[in-house]
């Protein structure tokens, strides 16, 4: 048996041509993946830290108009924070030399955006996890068929049709081994070209993709923030605790201040009028009617 009388057995055919179409699934599921992949990174790295505030309707649209990120993307924003100003306690972010944004996230983007989410369930993963399976359980399969044909084949009804008999039963047995040879390692070939090609083209830009989420977005969580808030209250309410007790003594020196500057002035003139005019009703001997007035 030569090399040719091998490959040409339709046994190995079948299980070459089911190992090259296995290969062509995966790798056009997994290029799909990537083009998506690579077009929410693209739009996550385009967007700087520092612009993230005014640039967030920009990006909401990237990523709405992506069917792969569509969905999370929808969830991702409600566990965002957009206050005008969020008072944060902690002593290392008020000391941290990190460009602030006005935007915080409260949950992890890992837990949005990760494997499951963003490659396992845009293609048929469980299908490409089952192929090397197939490929491993269609070895037994042709192995025991071919020889169920040798044996079916196998005469002894005379001296030359056995030893024909006997060559075409080891011949078929040797194809048949060749069978569960061929399929066990065209099934350990595709795990191994499987495992490159997620890696390369689908994990490596998820990975990417967190660490854009963690660039851009702080993150504070829910227990932190409602602390902060409390704590805040807190300070506000001393402050205008303060300000009610000061506000009688404030109102009051502005009262005096406000006579002292404006009423005060106001009488003495009046006053300084009225003496004029005594003084000129006594020069003309009409001052006893003013005298009586005062």
């Amino acid at each position: 048996m030569n090399l040719f009388d091998i490959f040409t057995e339709p046994a190995i055919i079948i299980i070459v041509a089911v190992f090259v179409c296995f290969i062509f699934i995966t790798l056009k599921n997994y290029i799909n993946v990537n083009n998506q992949l690579k077009k929410v990174h693209n739009a996550l790295k385009r967007i700087d830290k520092k612009e993230i505030s005014y640039r967030f309707k920009e990006l909401d649209d990237a990523m709405s108009s992506n069917s792969f990120t569509s969905t999370l993307w929808e969830d991702f924003k409600k566990a965002l924070i957009f206050p005008d100003k969020l008072y944060l306690a902690s002593q290392n972010v008020k000391n941290s030399n990190e460009p602030k944004t006005d935007i915080y996230l409260t949950i992890d983007a890992s837990y949005f955006f990760n494997e499951e989410t963003l490659i396992s369930s845009k293609i048929n993963h469980k299908f490409i996890q089952v192929m090397p399976t197939l490929l491993t359980g269609m070895g037994p399969f042709f192995t025991f068929l071919k020889m169920a044909i040798a044996f079916r084949d196998l005469s002894f009804t005379n001296d030359e049709n056995v030893t024909s008999s006997l060559n075409g039963l080891i011949e078929n047995i040797q194809i048949a081994a060749l069978c569960s040879v061929f399929a066990v390692g065209f099934s350990l070939i595709f795990m191994f070209i499987e495992k490159i090609l997620y890696n390369r083209l689908c994990k490596c830009y998820c990975l990417l993709i967190q660490k854009e989420f963690v660039r851009l977005f702080d993150i504070v969580t829910s227990e932190k923030f409602l602390i902060d808030l409390v704590r805040e209250y807190k300070t506000q309410s001393v402050n205008n605790e303060k300000l009610l007790k000061a506000l009688p003594e404030d109102f009051a020196s502005a009262v005096s201040t406000s006579i002292n500057e404006t009423t005060t002035p106001y009488l003495e003139n009046i006053l300084y009028s009225l003496n004029k005019l005594n003084e000129s009703l006594n020069k003309g001997n009409g001052g006893d009617v003013v005298d009586k007035l005062f």
